[in-house]
């Protein structure tokens, strides 16, 4: 950390979970982009989703730059007791009585050093590659639908469409596909 990904455009229903976490402050002071909405052109329709209005005052969402996004929630996390182990891998994580309780780690890039760390609650957050689900249990199913590809740049200079909300995601469709757009 921190570490590249692509920028990301969160949903509006995000607020709850970062308040309940009590890091929605924490996101909201660091000044990413503020989302009021989205924009939708699919088929020949047009329209767009305006979160002023939704009830309450916590009616927008942010477009974050997501090495900074998960900078934010990994120190956040820290400042809450999570024990954070950067730098490592998991190789291997290890059941008793037929729940996860530890795991076998080795640095990223020498895995002569390793060691292994208990815990009582493991979330699988290793995205594709699932750790647990391809790697350990094997019951990970995929759905042929999903079985897709996805292409994706970054311009600059080019000015922000002028189609829905201030800092709104566009999402448009096209015969064999759709594509999107966030500032």
């Amino acid at each position: 950390f921190p570490r590249y990904q692509i920028g990301e455009s969160l949903s509006i229903s995000c607020f709850r979970a970062m308040e309940v976490l009590g890091v929605k402050d924490k996101v909201e002071a660091h000044g990413f982009m503020r989302k009021n909405g989205s924009y939708y052109a699919w088929g020949d329709e047009e329209w767009d989703l305006p979160f002023s209005h939704l009830p309450g005052e916590d009616n927008h969402s942010w477009q974050v730059i997501r090495s900074e996004f998960d900078q934010i929630l990994l120190e956040h996390a820290k400042s809450e007791g999570v024990e954070v182990h950067e730098g490592v891998s998991v190789k291997e994580v290890h059941f008793e009585n037929g729940r996860a309780s530890s795991a076998t780690w080795f640095r990223t890039g020498d895995d002569s050093e390793t060691g292994t760390v208990s815990f009582d609650i493991v979330v699988d957050a290793s995205g594709r590659n699932g750790v647990l689900g391809n790697r350990q249990i094997k019951d990970r199913r995929f759905h042929d639908v999903f079985r897709n590809i996805a292409v994706w740049g970054y311009w600059k200079d080019t000015p922000p469409l002028d189609l829905g909300p201030e800092g709104a995601i566009a999402v448009f469709s096209r015969e064999n596909g759709w594509f999107w757009d966030i500032p």
